[in-house]
């Protein structure tokens, strides 16, 4: 079936199609087989860099390090799906939309650790330890750098926020010196070729040109990468690959940028590894084992439950069970006995600053049922347990939860499942007529599941962008980006056997009208076109 007339708005050429040899990567999953707006985000952000060797830094990551699911009051469901990556962690705040723009959230990390946070809702914190890893450089034999604990006094956030503005200092140099103790020293650096480019008046600090023009090349708005500046930038001494280095460093709420002179051009600002360090601040940088991972990432705070189970010698289907049966995964949960993810018993909290810390939380209720069960077996362990909680749940009830869990979440079921993604060309795109409106692609979409040339599976697309592409059996989905946009569209029709020579001298896709000015290709017609792999 053809759509006729098609009107072209640029007659192109098509870059050549190809599908690029995908290199070694560290250790974690493939950001392409994430759900679809994350993996249009990490397509969008690093496709190039890690498909066409681009020459920049990466803007997430080449892996995604860990997929949890973490309680969020203001979410569907009180929780929601979380991707680690080393740069960022994105946050799925609507699993019915595969927008990024619309649907993907990146975590206020850095807020976080500054401040000793972990947010489980707009107004819902949970008091922990600061962070005392190094803002940039080594996280080993770096003793001495500035660490996220070391800005606690110079941000704008928290109670003392308004004092900690600065004025605008348009065109000066930065030559300030953070300490790790929190102590600025001013005019220590001279770089005369570091001066500040932009005053952001909203948060009340200055950004130097090098990072400020770096931001203004990237293909989202920097607040949405970065968020507010929490402080000015300064200067430090760390420690890289065991050489003392001074790198120019500044917090935002969701990001640390850094830039090194002694790096190549390209290279010389980066982002900094925020969604690592936060991982290694919260206790999950070790791997967990295979058969824990489905279950870990399933539920809210899975992962410090599995790893507490693991370092009691508990099934982590039992642990995981009793924190849904007595705090239903609330980690600010309370009763007149116990407090926190597991209600942990408030005799077992008295010698800890932060009870509600899920993961402390978490390794006081496993090590206390450990040793109710060592002391009374299974049932009775577990009563004793409910009692100490001030849970009216009965020991049957964690048990037949724990069974339920086995069945949701077995050991052999990974955390991500789906085709990986390759870049199918870039170039032109041709449009359908506008009078092919969403109805007339729907009702194609169904005549061609009706005839069985469809993918078993075709549905219509939830947002009504369509697409053509003669690689493609109508209802497979294909990921656009054009203009700094990315979007999903579905193959809705094909192309006549005897056209399709003439379509790949010109075209790289043909799309319905809407998709096509979502794109902005009515006004710059240049799209790359990603596709599952073959």
């Amino acid at each position: 079936m053809r759509a006729s007339p098609i009107r072209l708005l640029v007659l192109g050429i098509l870059f050549g199609s190809f599908a690029p040899a995908v290199g070694a990567t560290p250790s974690g999953l493939d950001p392409t087989t994430a759900q679809p707006a994350v993996a249009a985000l990490w397509v969008q952000l690093d496709g190039g860099v890690r498909y066409q060797t681009v020459g920049r830094a990466w803007a997430l990551g080449p892996v995604i390090r860990a997929v949890a699911t973490e309680p969020y009051a203001e979410a569907p469901g009180g929780a929601r799906t979380v991707y680690y990556f080393d740069k960022a962690r994105v946050e799925v705040t609507d699993p019915s939309s595969t927008d990024p723009r619309k649907n993907l959230t990146l975590g206020l990390l850095v807020r976080d650790m500054v401040l000793g946070v972990v947010q489980v809702g707009d107004q819902r914190f949970l008091p922990v330890p600061p962070a005392t890893l190094p803002l940039a450089g080594d996280l080993i034999g770096n003793d001495a750098a500035p660490t996220y604990a070391s800005l606690r006094n110079l941000v704008t956030i928290g109670d003392r926020a308004a004092e900690r503005r600065t004025p605008p200092r348009l065109g000066e140099p930065v030559t300030e010196l953070l300490q790790r103790d929190g102590t600025v020293l001013p005019h220590m650096v001279t770089q005369p070729d570091v001066r500040i480019a932009f005053y952001d008046a909203q948060s009340g600090h200055n950004i130097p040109a090098v990072f400020w023009d770096w931001l203004g090349q990237q293909p989202w708005p920097w607040i949405t990468l970065t968020g507010l500046p929490l402080s000015e930038p300064y200067w430090i001494r760390t420690r890289v690959d065991g050489q003392e280095r001074l790198v120019l460093v500044q917090a935002f709420e969701r990001r640390v940028l850094t830039y090194d002179p002694q790096n190549p051009d390209t290279w010389r600002v980066e982002w900094g590894n925020v969604g690592l360090h936060y991982r290694a601040w919260r206790g999950l940088d070790t791997p967990l084992g295979s058969g824990d991972q489905a279950l870990a990432s399933g539920v809210p705070f899975g992962e410090y439950l599995v790893r507490a189970a693991r370092a009691s010698q508990l099934d982590p289907y039992l642990v995981v069970a009793l924190a849904a049966v007595t705090s239903r995964f609330d980690p600010l949960a309370e009763t007149s006995t116990a407090r926190g993810l597991l209600l942990v018993p408030r005799s077992s909290l008295t010698d800890t600053h932060y009870p509600l810390d899920p993961a402390e939380n978490a390794r006081r209720g496993a090590a206390t049922l450990a040793m109710f069960l060592a002391h009374a077996g299974l049932e009775t362990g577990l009563a004793r347990y409910l009692a100490a909680a001030g849970s009216s749940a009965q020991p049957g009830d964690v048990l037949r939860t724990a069974d339920e869990f086995r069945q949701r979440f077995p050991t052999n079921a990974v955390p991500l499942q789906g085709p990986t993604l390759t870049e199918v060309g870039r170039g032109h795109a041709a449009y359908y007529d506008p009078s092919y409106d969403v109805s007339w692609w729907e009702q194609t979409l169904a005549t061609y599941a009706r005839w069985g040339s469809a993918v078993p599976d075709a549905s219509p697309d939830p947002n009504g962008f369509y697409c053509v592409h003669p690689d493609y059996r109508p209802g497979e989905r294909l990921l656009l980006i054009a203009n700094g946009i990315a979007l999903w569209c579905t193959i809705g029709d094909t192309v006549a056997s005897g056209h399709v020579a003439a379509w790949r001298s010109r075209w790289v896709v043909e799309l319905s009208w809407p998709t096509f000015v979502a794109l902005g290709l009515d006004r710059n017609n240049d799209v790359t076109v990603w596709g599952p792999t073959r």
